[in-house]
C-alpha cells in the first residue's frame, strides 16, 4: 500500500485512522444528462465526489472533482480516484454539475453509494464492480435525468498500482453492458438480481430508477406498477406486484405480511434495510434447516428461507407473523395505532402507514382525523369566511370546461388553452382535464395531477421565469432577468397568476414554495428588513450594520450595484442618487429604498402581471384575511413533518443535549402537536414550511447545509426566539412541560411581534 500511496494522490481519511482501506473509484461516463442552461444547446458537465460520514451526513471529509467535458449531455471521463475509507463509517456522494462561468454551476443530479456493498478487491485491470446509477433530485422542484456509470474496487495492500493521471483520457472501457457480472444470488440486495440482465433494452413504457440507497427498480408506466426485477422475461415469480395506492398517484410497495403468502428476497429488502443480525435459535428453539432469522431497522423479526430463496414475516416454528415492535405502533403522543395498523419509514425518512386489514397504505396517520388545515387560533372561522366569499360561476356559462393538454409539453399546451379562454367565468366551473392520447375520465384525480405536473414545469428555474433564492436551493423568487429567457415572459406571468388563483379557487395544491416577500406582495403587505434576512443573509448583515452604526465613514451613496450576466451595473435608488451620500439622518430612507428595489422594483412588471392574472379569476381581497404564512399553506398545502426524522437530524448548543429534560419536554410537545402546529413551528424557525427532498438532514441555512438547531438561551420569563437564517431555535430552560408547550405555541402565533433576532 505504501507503493500506491507514494505514486497516486489519495483522498479521504488520514492514513493513521484505523479500519481504513483504499478504494479505487473510476468515473466512466454519463448518458442523457439534463440541459440546464436555457440559452445554450449543451452542458459542460463534471462530477464532484464527496466522502461523508454516515452518522452526520453534513460532515464532508474530502472532495474530488473530475475534469469538465465541454458541450455534451453524454460525457466520457474515464478518470480514476483513490479514496481512503472506513466502510463502517463512510459513504460516497456523487454530484453532477454543469460548469457555468457567469453564475454558479448548475446542479444536474446526484446519487449515493454505501460502502457496505459487495465491492471486490483489485487483482487486475478489469476486477472492478461497475454499475449504472440513475441521477436523483436534491429537491422536489428540480428537474434531472440521465445515468452515470462508475466502477469500484478495493486495492490490495500488497498490490503495486501504477500511477494513473486523473486528467488523462485513457482508453479503458467497461464491458458492453456497463456492469461487471457478479453472482449475488445469496444476498438480499435488490439491485444485485438485476445486474446480470441490464444489457437488455427495456420494453416500451418501462423506466429504470434508483432509490435513495442506490438500489435499482423498474417502473411499468403501462400498468403503474413497480418491481425489483428487470422486465426481460426472467422476472422472478411473485416479485412483480402492483403497489398499493396512496392518495391518487403516490404509490409505495407494501409487503403481504399478515397472511401465509410470502415475497421474494428482494421484495423484503425493498422496504427494510436489514441489520446483519441473524440467528438459528432463540427462546422458541432452533429454526428448521436452511432458515435464518434477521431483523429490520425497526427491530421487527423476519425469516429467510435460503432453500427457496424467499423471506417472510411468518415464523416457520409457529406459523404466526412476528410481532410489531411497540416503537412502530406508537410514533408520537397521539396514542397507539389502531388494531391491524403499522407505521414504517422509507429510506428518505418519510413515514407511511399500513392497514393490514384492508391491505392499503397511506401517508396519513390514522390517529389524526379530519382534514389537515393551516393552523391559527381563528383559522376555522377565516377558512369558512373565505369559502363563503368565493364567487360562483355566472349562470350563463356551461357547467364544466374541458382543458386538453399534452403531458410531454404540459407548460406550453396549458398556456395556450388557459390564455385563449375569453369568458373567464368558465374557469370557475368544473375543470375537466384531458391528456392527449390518454383515456380516462376526470373525477378530480386528473385535475389534481395537472396542477401538480404543471407547477413542476412552470416554477422550474430551468425556464428562467423563477430562480432559487440566495439562501437555499428549494425556495423560489421571481427572476428579474426573466425577459432574457422568454420574450413573452409578461404573458407567462399573467398565466401563472391565473394558475395560482385556479388552484386556490378549486382547492388544489401547487408544488412550489416561494420566499416570504412573494406572499407579502400578493397581500400588498410591506416588506421589512427582517424579510431580507430570510432571503439573503449577507445583504441583510450589511444593511443591519448601517442601522446600528453611523454610515458617514462608509462613503456610500443612494446607488446599488449588481452583476448582470457578468457585467457590473449601477442603479440609482432616487434621482441624482449617485451624488447623495448616506448619513445618519437619511440612512432609513436608503434601507427602505434598497429593500423596495431588491424585492419589488426589479420585478414590478412580472409581479403586476402575476397579480393581474390572479385577479382574472379571484379578487386578491378575498385572501387578505390570511397572513403570509397561511397563504403559503393555502397555495402549496401542508407537507408532512416527520418527527422521527426531525429529531434524528437536530443539533444542540449552549449546554443542551438529547437527554436534557428541557429537550425531552420539547420533543414531547412536538409529538403532542397537530400536524398544522408542527408546520407552524417549522415556519417559525426556518422561515418556510418547505423541506428538501430528503428531509431534515438536507436542511439549508444562509451559508449552506445547516441542521435544525436548539440552543439554550435566556430565562424562563422569555419566549423562545428564532434565527431563520441558521434554522436555530433559542429555547429558554423551562422547568415544566406545560410551560414549555404553551410558550412554543405563543411564540409561533406572535412571531410578527416577536423579539428581534441577531
Amino acid at each position: 500500500m505504501s507503493d500506491t500511496t507514494s505514486r497516486e494522490k489519495i483522498y479521504g481519511a488520514g492514513a493513521s485512522e484505523r479500519n481504513t482501506r483504499l478504494l479505487r473509484i473510476k468515473i466512466l461516463r454519463a448518458i442523457d444528462l439534463q440541459r440546464r442552461e436555457f440559452l445554450v444547446g449543451s452542458s459542460d458537465p463534471y462530477v464532484k465526489i464527496l466522502l461523508q460520514t454516515r452518522e452526520n451526513r453534513n460532515q464532508t471529509i474530502d472532495i474530488a472533482n473530475t475534469r469538465t467535458i465541454p458541450k455534451t449531455q453524454n460525457p466520457l471521463w474515464n478518470q480514476d480516484f483513490v479514496f481512503r475509507v472506513d466502510p463502517t463509517k463512510h459513504r460516497l456522494v456523487f454530484e453532477v454539475y454543469d460548469q457555468n462561468k457567469l453564475t454558479k454551476d448548475d446542479f444536474l443530479g446526484m446519487f449515493f453509494v454505501e460502502l457496505n456493498l459487495n465491492i471486490p478487491y483489485e487483482s487486475s485491470e478489469q476486477a472492478m464492480l461497475t454499475r449504472d446509477y440513475s441521477l436523483l433530485k436534491r429537491s422536489i422542484l428540480q428537474r434531472v435525468r440521465g445515468t452515470v456509470t462508475i466502477g469500484l474496487c478495493y486495492i490490495n495492500s500488497n498490490t503495486s498500482v501504477p500511477r494513473r493521471n486523473s486528467t488523462e483520457n485513457d482508453n479503458t472501457q467497461p464491458n458492453e453492458s456497463g456492469f461487471e457480472i457478479v453472482n449475488h444470488e445469496d444476498t438480499i440486495e435488490p439491485t444485485a438480481a438485476t445486474a446480470a440482465t441490464a444489457e437488455t433494452p427495456l420494453p416500451p413504457g418501462w423506466e429504470q430508477r434508483q432509490d435513495g440507497h442506490g438500489r435499482t427498480y423498474y417502473v411499468d408506466h403501462n400498468t403503474r406498477t413497480t418491481t425489483w426485477s428487470r422486465p426481460n422475461g426472467r422476472t422472478t415469480a411473485g416479485s412483480q406486484r402492483p403497489q398499493q395506492q396512496v392518495g391518487d398517484r403516490h404509490q409505495i410497495d407494501d409487503m403481504e405480511v399478515n397472511n401465509t403468502r410470502t415475497n421474494t428476497t428482494t421484495s423484503l429488502a425493498a422496504t427494510t434495510r436489514t441489520s446483519i443480525a441473524s440467528a438459528s435459535t432463540d427462546d422458541l428453539g432452533p429454526l428448521p434447516p436452511g432458515w435464518q432469522k434477521s431483523k429490520t431497522e425497526n427491530e421487527r423479526a423476519f425469516f429467510i428461507d435460503h432453500i427457496n430463496k424467499r423471506t417472510t414475516w411468518i415464523d416457520p416454528r409457529t406459523g404466526k407473523p412476528s410481532p410489531i415492535p411497540s416503537a412502530q405502533r406508537e410514533l408520537n403522543e397521539n396514542g397507539p395505532l389502531p388494531d391491524h395498523w403499522e407505521v414504517r419509514t422509507l429510506p428518505d425518512g418519510r413515514v407511511y402507514y399500513i392497514d393490514h386489514l384492508n391491505k392499503t397504505t397511506t401517508w396519513t396517520d390514522p390517529r389524526i382525523a379530519g382534514p389537515v388545515v393551516p393552523y391559527s387560533r381563528d383559522y376555522a372561522a377565516k377558512y369558512l369566511a373565505f369559502r363563503r366569499s368565493l364567487p360562483r360561476a355566472k349562470s350563463h356559462v356551461a357547467s364544466q370546461v374541458e382543458i386538453h393538454v399534452n403531458r410531454k409539453d404540459v407548460m406550453e399546451t396549458s398556456f395556450r388553452v388557459i390564455m385563449s379562454i375569453k369568458d373567464l367565468e368558465l374557469l370557475k366551473t368544473r375543470l375537466w382535464i384531458v391528456f392527449d392520447g390518454e383515456r380516462g375520465l376526470d373525477y378530480g384525480g386528473l385535475s389534481r395531477e395537472w396542477f401538480l405536473i404543471l407547477s413542476r414545469e412552470v416554477f422550474n428555474p430551468y425556464y428562467g421565469l423563477f430562480e432559487y433564492s440566495a439562501i437555499d436551493n428549494y425556495t423560489l423568487q421571481i427572476n428579474p432577468l426573466s425577459g432574457l429567457f422568454n420574450e413573452e415572459h409578461i404573458k407567462y406571468f399573467r398565466f401563472i397568476g391565473r394558475i395560482i388563483a385556479l388552484a386556490v379557487y378549486h382547492g388544489k395544491l401547487l408544488e412550489a414554495f416561494f420566499i416570504r416577500p412573494f406572499y407579502k406582495m400578493l397581500l400588498s403587505k410591506p416588506i421589512t428588513l427582517a424579510d431580507m434576512e430570510t432571503v439573503d443573509r449577507e445583504y441583510y448583515q450589511s444593511l443591519k450594520y448601517i442601522v446600528d452604526n453611523d454610515p458617514a465613514d462608509l462613503d456610500l451613496y443612494f446607488v446599488v450595484s449588481e452583476e448582470v450576466l457578468g457585467d457590473l451595473r449601477e442603479h440609482e435608488l432616487k434621482p441624482g442618487g449617485q451624488h447623495i451620500q448616506i448619513t445618519e439622518q437619511n440612512k432609513q430612507e436608503y434601507i427602505d429604498l434598497v429593500i423596495n428595489y431588491r424585492f419589488a422594483q426589479r420585478i414590478a412588471s412580472q409581479m403586476n402581471a402575476l397579480k393581474q392574472g390572479f385577479q382574472d379569476i379571484l379578487s386578491l381581497e378575498t385572501i387578505k384575511m390570511f397572513d403570509e404564512k397561511e397563504v403559503e399553506l393555502l397555495i402549496s398545502g401542508l407537507g408532512e413533518v416527520n418527527v422521527n426524522d426531525w429529531r434524528m437530524h437536530t443539533m444542540y448548543k449552549g449546554g443542551y443535549t438529547p437527554d436534557n429534560p428541557v429537550i425531552q419536554n420539547f420533543w414531547k410537545a412536538i409529538g403532542s402537536f397537530k400536524p398544522e402546529e408542527r408546520t407552524r413551528l417549522l415556519q417559525f424557525v426556518t422561515g418556510t414550511s418547505r423541506l428538501p427532498m430528503n428531509g431534515f438532514r438536507e436542511l439549508w441555512g444562509s451559508t449552506g447545509p445547516q441542521l435544525f438547531t436548539i440552543e439554550k438561551w435566556g430565562d424562563r420569563t422569555k419566549l423562545p426566539r428564532a434565527h431563520t437564517c441558521f434554522n436555530r431555535l433559542d429555547l429558554p430552560p423551562y422547568e415544566a412541560y406545560s410551560d414549555l408547550r404553551q410558550k412554543l405555541i405563543q411564540a409561533m402565533e406572535m412571531s410578527e411581534a416577536f423579539e428581534g433576532v441577531d
